[in-house]
């Protein structure tokens, strides 16, 4: 069992427990459970199944871990209020001691961390890091890197991307609606070079691990070079056309947000224009 594998599975039950606990249950509370829940279960799929151990071993499926765990995952988690839902597992008297401490110390973060570029500089970072061929091949060859340093920061940065985009209510994103912008931009667009690097501008696969036979070809690279180049191909293609389907959920709330600020679409193009046409 991998580190992260037990993560969700005592993420599951502790939010189950929240449910339980939980003196009021309203419909939106159902369906936030079971956003948590099904996160945690992508969590478990992507880092602990038999689908995660075949990911050691075929490229394709690794990409389609690494966009779980970074993507869906996070945005899960976050839209489900997880967080908050784990507080009602805490007894009463200790739950309000925490909570009072917590507000009368006012811990608060740096300022630098709460700056939305950061979480995008951090998340694409990994991202690119993760995928250098010689780092690959490191964490390829190790188990313990794949589940203690690349699954961990996959996940860690997700969160912290997304904290700035999804809601997690009643706490709603404080970042402007430009940096959200921003921060879905440069990443799309980072997946984008990333995955035409892959796959249109090079002739080669990057990942050149030996196989230990020609039946297991590590990391998934096929037991000849042609093969290993068609991996890496639907691998670009994987992290390409489904990597990016976390956008449209992501620019259907920041257009919901730009249209309950001014009304309509029309009116913040105007709102836009007539700010530039006064600026000197």
């Amino acid at each position: 069992m991998t580190p992260l594998g037990i993560v969700a599975i005592a993420g599951g039950i502790v939010s189950t427990l929240g449910l339980i606990r939980r003196p009021q249950r309203r419909r939106r509370t159902y369906a936030q459970w079971s956003l948590s829940v099904g996160s945690w279960l992508l969590l478990w799929f992507a880092t602990a199944s038999p689908f995660a151990a075949r990911g050691m071993s075929s490229l394709p499926d690794h990409m389609m871990s690494h966009v779980i765990v970074m993507f869906l995952v996070p945005m899960g988690l976050i839209g489900g209020s997880t967080a908050r839902s784990l507080v009602w597992v805490v007894p009463v008297s200790l739950r309000r001691s925490v909570m009072r401490r917590y507000y009368l110390r006012h811990w608060r973060t740096p300022a630098w961390l709460c700056h939305p570029l950061v979480a995008a500089v951090v998340m694409n970072g990994v991202m690119v890091c993760a995928h250098v061929p010689s780092i690959f091949n490191f964490v390829m060859a190790r188990r313990w890197a794949m589940d203690w340093l690349m699954e961990p920061a996959f996940l860690a940065s997700g969160l912290f991307f997304f904290h700035f985009i999804i809601p997690a209510w009643p706490k709603r994103p404080k970042a402007r609606l430009r940096w959200q912008l921003v921060m879905i931009a440069v990443t799309m667009f980072e997946m984008l070079v990333m995955a035409m690097a892959m796959s249109i501008f090079t002739k080669a696969a990057w990942y050149t691990m030996a196989p230990t036979s020609a039946m297991d070809a590590m990391p998934g690279m096929g037991p000849s070079p042609a093969v290993a180049f068609q991996q890496q191909q639907l691998s670009a293609a994987i992290l390409w056309v489904c990597g990016d389907f976390w956008a449209v959920p992501c620019l259907v709330l920041i257009v919901r947000r730009v249209m309950a600020r001014d009304g309509s679409l029309l009116a913040a193009l105007e709102r836009q224009s007539s700010r530039f046409s006064t600026s000197p």
